[in-house]
């Protein structure tokens, strides 16, 4: 796929922006489309971070530019806040791109219930959304333990992976085996899609257990929004529920 420039290709923007119009449309005719809150009054539209020129920002469904890409890394917003690394250090901004606390952190992870763990040392704590520490730093938290039920937002939606031998499937909650184990590797189901690695390759299933993107990226994320962020080679990209590219890089 030719890569799309917003900066020298305003054509391909402007074709991109209809098309994503017309999804949304479409999902919300068939009762697909739910806009989420990120922690402020009422619903609010979901940012998808980017990638431009090894510096990371965000932009909203219609692949405008929201926050410009400014940053060594960040993660996706939970509670209005998404945390960021700026000159080795990690911090949060705002929906807006403030920086609310500033980068002075080891290590950083998503808010829930109005607390994020944060790694001070070799230890980690929790802090407020203000920044202020609510939980000194004395334990020993994995981010990769945190992230084990998906994304922030993720949840199992009622099949939990299981896996036998060195492959992984899926079982109900009665412990009926709904996906023979196969994969060498799977995810938790997030908007009835889950991310599933087959000879190197990620891919996603339906809840059937049936490829519906056919496994190849060398990294997959959750789906959030109707959108997964994916990898291939250096180039990060946002495709839909069919596999279709809707931003690239």
């Amino acid at each position: 796929m030719k890569l799309i420039s917003r900066k020298n290709n305003l054509n391909a923007l402007l074709r991109r922006s209809l098309m994503l119009l017309v999804l949304t449309f479409v999902l919300t005719l068939m009762g697909g489309c739910r806009v989420l809150g990120l922690g402020g009054a009422g619903d609010t539209e979901r940012l998808y971070p980017i990638r431009e020129n090894d510096q990371w920002g965000f932009i909203d469904r219609s692949g405008a530019v929201v926050i410009e890409p400014r940053f060594e890394q960040v993660g996706g917003f939970s509670e209005g806040r998404a945390w960021v690394r700026r000159n080795g250090r990690y911090g949060y901004i705002d929906r807006n791109g403030e920086v609310v606390i500033e980068p002075q952190f080891e290590d950083a992870w998503y808010f829930s219930d109005g607390l994020a763990p944060v790694q001070q040392g070799e230890q980690w704590g929790f802090v407020d959304r203000s920044g202020d520490i609510a939980i000194e730093p004395r334990f020993e938290i994995k981010p990769e333990l945190l992230e084990e039920g998906g994304s922030a937002e993720a949840a199992p939606e009622g099949l939990r992976r299981v896996r036998r031998g060195d492959q992984y499937g899926y079982v109900n909650d009665e412990g009926e085996m709904v996906v023979n184990p196969r994969y060498d590797q799977a995810w938790h189901f997030a908007e009835g899609r889950a991310r599933v690695r087959r000879g190197g390759a990620w891919g996603y299933i339906n809840r059937s257990g049936e490829l519906v993107i056919e496994p190849r990226y060398d990294m997959a994320w959750d789906f959030s929004g109707g959108l997964a962020l994916v990898k291939t080679g250096d180039e990060y990209g946002y495709i839909d529920r069919s596999g279709a590219y809707v931003w690239q890089e």
